[in-house]
């Protein structure tokens, strides 16, 4: 049996290096003891199998030419019978102990003289690629700020440079460099996210030295001519460009391709058409950060230690450059969504998320701060992101290392010291070599012989970078090619990650963790009524697709505290683009935010209801204590819900204790304007009998009132207050709701008629659904009806049981267990109801 494959079986099983453990107990246990030869090998240093070292050292002596050595043979019979008494194949076993050795090696030993970066022949990065990336990045400032029409002084364009595994120039002698940038200007201000794939080629010249990259001229710039091959195109095809803004905003929806000159780019405009098979379909959402994935993610064995080694690579690139002039942590690095047909996936393809141009605030490389133990944040922040990697767990910080006081960075060292001596690794981060890695990060005397001079910060700034390298970013490479993971790199990219169950517990500030806390916590049973209720959805979605329907996806509005876009709920297949506008009418936010968490916890109900309608989320006050004096804020985004963006239905899972007459009359505005074709759903009351249904639940001729009741159908006494009149009122479910909440990775468990209204809305737009895919049964004045709040009110009412003393439970399940004919009988019936069809 070959290595390889062998080896390939034990890495994917996690098994490695539990069995070289027992190995090495076997045969140091072994009666009579293996002999290695005359002499036993010096070995120098820790070595964790220093049996098996020997044993490998010996076989492979260098004196006898590389071939195994007179002493193979006795060794081999020795050992044999030692494996074979702990039913160990030899034959199986032997031919990896030699690549054992080199991955079990730990050298301690503190070189006289630091030598320059040697990376290995065949797969070589090209020398100086720093240089050439700082030079990139003085240019692109100029492109990076914006030159839209009226757009602000201060606007730029986001950029996502990617991070790889290898550096290399093509054989035109140019590096490509691959960054996203943001169609628009500070996306943030916007729901809706859109990137650009950006190719840029820079030229290099080998006659230059690598301490001082100069652009080539123009003229030096004309490529050999290749006919069908990237880069290989002549003058002709480039065409010189004075901004971005034009052509990002062209959405031409394939990857652009620039050449980098002394002092511009250069588009080349025949390069779009051959390269656009590697342009992939970018989900319209920032992406997450490293903390987000480590959180919500699986990693395949072996795909840890090689985004470890990417990630130390960038940092020691990138290590006196402006890319990472915002801190490299987990929180600038991100992984972005791709959309394939109707679900959106993430791979292991990081990228640095950089500002053009920099920003005020940038990190230092060394904090000459008394009392502060480790003074380099940025070796500090990679030992604490390659900790979270191994553990797959991301610990709350604030800010970045280079901001943190020195109590709070001292404290922070000992705990990710503690971390990374505890052994509580993955299994495929539990090599030697990636342990050095994370030790010599968070070692504060790492660079003692290359020590930083703040009046002279470029001195020894290079004996630093040699350092960093073969102390940190080597042995990475070591173990990755050692273990044979650099050979499964475009694999490891081509894997989809896998959302891990949601967890149960929050997360901590690493000085508050313990070890023991590392282990995978138990995981919260599905609720089987939203996981109907979401299966129901995903059919009705397929059966509208399948239709010849021209009418377009319903509207809901949601109005309350707003919410947070890096909740889990987010990460899942296609769920960021159903959120088509943002309004904060509280204050006036740019982006979406939620300070208290009802608006997220309601809005991600929605999202994980499978609710097939487009969302449009209003921001009306930051939490319940600032209600009372929101009146106005309400009454301003009910209009723009129902006159501006033209929803269906909208959603208040508040109320008010008093007749608020402003509000009053923005519901009748907009019910006047659109013909009654819009229902408001208005949480009742979760005060029991103590009080009567809240306003504007208790305005019966435009809002459908909403009370909460068990999974079983039962009224909660709390959540169903009296009725006003004879007229049947409504229910469904509103007690101990799982959902997501801000700062809490497992979601909040909430009750109440707030939580049950959004639920209602998700009903009636499921009925819509069913009678638009059926175009049929239902002409558009049909549809139309049933957005009307009569409608609403008649097709609750023929679709729900009736729980006594007027209360109706409102459920999908009482129509779609039923025959098709029965439920087109039902949804007809109810539609002839209305005035308007007598």
């Amino acid at each position: 049996m070959s290595y390889q494959p062998w080896k390939r079986r034990l890495e994917h099983d996690g098994l490695i290096q539990r069995l070289l453990e027992k190995l090495e107990a076997a045969l140091s246990a072994s009666s009579p003891k293996i002999r290695t030869g005359p002499r036993n090998v010096h070995l120098g240093g820790h070595v964790d199998f220093p049996l098996l070292t020997n044993i490998a050292a010996a076989i492979e002596d260098a004196s006898d030419g590389g071939q195994k050595s007179k002493h193979a043979p006795v060794i081999e019979s020795s050992i044999k019978s030692a494996l074979s008494r702990n039913k160990i194949d030899y034959n199986d076993i032997f031919s990896a102990f030699m690549e054992v050795s080199r991955i079990g090696e730990e050298d301690d030993g503190e070189p006289e003289q630091i030598p320059a970066p040697e990376l290995h022949s065949g797969k070589d990065d090209l020398a100086g690629y720093e240089k050439y990336a700082k030079a990139l990045y003085k240019l692109l400032v100029r492109y990076g700020s914006c030159n839209c029409e009226r757009q602000n002084y201060d606007d730029h364009h986001w950029a996502r440079l990617r991070l790889k595994a290898l550096y290399q120039a093509d054989k035109h002698n140019q590096i490509s460099f691959d960054i996203l940038l943001s169609v628009l200007p500070n996306p943030s201000r916007t729901v809706q996210f859109e990137w650009q794939d950006v190719r840029v080629f820079v030229p290099t010249s080998k006659n230059k030295s690598p301490r001082r990259v100069q652009w080539a001229e123009e003229h030096a710039l004309s490529l050999p001519r290749q006919a069908n091959q990237l880069g290989g195109t002549d003058t002709k095809t480039y065409e010189r460009i004075e901004t971005l803004c034009t052509l990002l905003s062209s959405r031409c929806g394939s990857l652009l391709c620039f050449q980098a000159a002394s002092d511009h780019l250069k588009v080349l405009r025949e390069a779009t058409d051959l390269v656009s098979h590697h342009t992939v379909r970018l989900d319209a959402s920032p992406g997450l950060h490293l903390g987000q994935v480590l959180d919500r993610f699986h990693m395949r064995h072996g795909m840890r230690p090689v985004l470890a080694y990417i990630l130390a690579k960038a940092a020691w690139y990138y290590y006196d450059s402006e890319w990472t002039n915002m801190g490299m942590t987990k929180n600038s690095v991100y992984f972005m969504g791709e959309a394939l047909e109707d679900e959106v996936v993430y791979f292991c393809k990081p990228y640095l998320s950089a500002q053009l141009p920099p920003g005020v605030s940038q990190t230092v490389e060394c904090r000459q701060v008394v009392g502060m133990i480790h003074r380099y944040p940025r070796i500090l922040a990679l030992g604490i992101m390659l900790v979270e990697i191994a553990t797959g767990q991301r610990f709350e910080m604030e800010g970045h290392p280079d901001q943190w006081d020195p109590r709070t960075s001292n404290q922070q060292l000992l705990s990710f010291q503690k971390l990374a001596s505890s052994g509580e690794f993955h299994e495929d981060c539990r090599f030697p070599r990636y342990k050095t890695a994370v030790n010599k990060c968070l070692d504060p005397m790492l660079f003692r012989h290359a020590p930083f001079n703040p009046s002279e910060p470029t001195e020894n700034l290079e004996k630093r970078r040699s350092i960093f390298y073969h102390e940190i970013v080597d042995p990475l490479r070591q173990l990755i090619e050692g273990t044979g993971w650099d050979a499964e790199l475009d694999d490891f990219e081509r894997t989809a990650l896998v959302p891990k169950p949601r967890a149960v517990k929050t997360s901590k500030p690493a000085a508050q963790i313990s070890i023991s806390e590392i282990a995978t916590p138990p995981v919260p049973e599905k609720d089987p009524w939203l996981e109907e209720v979401a299966v129901l959805n995903t059919m009705l979605k397929r059966e509208r697709k399948k239709s010849s329907t021209r009418s377009g996806p319903f509207k809901i509005a949601i109005l309350d505290t707003g919410y947070d876009e890096s909740s889990p709920s987010f990460d899942l297949p296609g769920r960021s683009r159903r959120i088509k506008e943002w309004r904060d009418f509280a204050c006036s936010s740019p982006h979406p935010v939620d300070t208290d968490g009802h608006g997220t916890h309601l809005l991600t109900l929605l999202l994980q209801l499978e609710c097939p309608a487009h969302i449009y989320v209003a921001r009306v006050t930051e939490n319940s204590k600032t209600l009372n004096s929101a009146e106005a804020s309400i009454a301003e985004a009910i209009r723009v819900a129902g006159l501006e963006w033209d929803v269906d239905f909208i959603s208040l899972s508040f109320g008010f204790s008093r007749h608020v007459q402003g509000i009053r009359d923005a519901i009748a505005d907009v019910v006047h304007n659109k013909r009654g074709a819009i229902t408001f759903f208005a949480a009742a009351n979760n005060d029991g009998f103590n009080s009567r249904e809240m306003f504007p639940a208790n305005l019966g001729e435009s809002v459908i009132s909403v009370r909460g009741t068990n999974r079983a159908g039962g009224f909660e006494s709390k959540y169903n207050p009296p009725t006003t009149s004879d007229e049947p009122v409504f229910g469904t479910l509103g007690v101990d709701v799982l959902s997501d909440w801000p700062g809490l990775e497992t979601g909040k468990l909430m009750s109440g008629c707030s939580v049950a209204t959004p639920i209602a809305v998700a009903i009636a737009v499921m009925l819509l659904e069913y009678a638009a895919a059926r175009p049929r049964d239902f002409e558009p004045g049909d549809l139309k009806l049933m957005r009307t709040r009569r409608g609403v009110f008649e097709m609750f009412k023929e679709i729900s049981v009736h729980a006594g003393d007027h209360r109706h439970y409102v459920a999908p399940f009482n129509l779609f267990r039923l025959s098709e004919d029965v439920r087109l009988a039902k949804l007809k019936t109810a539609l002839g109801r209305h005035p308007e069809k007598w």
